[in-house]
C-alpha cells in the first residue's frame, strides 16, 4: 500500500507539474486501447506523458477526470477533482481540529486498483503542503508530506509515504 500511495501521488502531482503535452498517435496502442476499454464514455481526451507515465485528462459524464497508465496500459489510477467547498463537513472539521492555519488547495476523489477511492486532500500553511487520506466514510487515513515549489504543492523526487499500518 506504501508503494501505491507513493506512485500515485508522485504521478498526480509530476504530471500535472512537468507532463510533456503529446497527440493521442505518440500514446502505445495498449494504452490507448486500456483507456478506451475502462472509460467507454470519455471524451475530449488530451495526453501528456512523464517519464514511462501516460496522464489523460478527459470528460465523462460532464465530470473532469484525469487517470494514469504506465507505458505497458497497467492503470494506476483516475481522479476525480473537488471544489473545495464541497469538502465534507467532517473532513474540514478534521483539518481545522488538526492542522490549525492550514487551508485546503485542491480536493479530489482518486480511485487505486487496491485502495479503491478515497478522498485526497491537499492542505498547505505557508511552506508545508501535505497530502491528506480519508475514506469515502471521511475517516482519516493517513498524511503525506509534500514539497511546496513557488505556491503549489508537488510530491518530492524521492516520494517515500509513512507506513499505514
Amino acid at each position: 500500500m506504501k508503494k501505491l500511495f507513493a506512485i500515485s501521488i508522485a504521478i498526480i502531482f509530476a504530471s500535472v507539474s512537468f507532463g510533456q503535452k503529446i497527440d493521442e498517435s505518440q500514446v502505445p496502442d495498449v494504452v490507448v486501447k486500456t483507456f478506451k476499454a475502462r472509460f467507454t464514455t470519455a471524451s475530449s481526451a488530451k495526453w501528456e506523458k512523464e517519464d514511462s507515465t501516460y496522464s489523460v485528462e478527459f470528460l465523462m459524464e460532464d465530470a473532469n477526470t484525469e487517470a494514469d497508465f504506465t507505458a505497458k496500459g497497467e492503470w494506476l489510477n483516475t481522479e476525480w477533482e473537488i471544489p473545495a467547498e464541497y469538502a465534507p463537513q467532517d473532513i474540514k472539521d478534521y483539518i481545522t481540529k488538526n492542522y490549525s492555519g492550514y487551508k485546503i488547495k485542491e480536493m479530489s476523489v482518486t480511485e487505486y486498483p487496491v485502495d479503491g477511492k478515497l478522498y485526497v486532500v491537499e492542505i498547505n500553511k505557508k511552506k508545508d503542503c501535505q497530502a491528506l487520506y480519508f475514506t469515502l466514510k471521511n475517516e482519516f487515513k493517513k498524511a503525506v508530506k509534500l514539497c511546496c515549489v513557488k505556491g503549489k504543492c508537488e510530491a518530492p523526487k524521492t516520494f517515500t509515504p509513512p507506513d499505514t499500518k
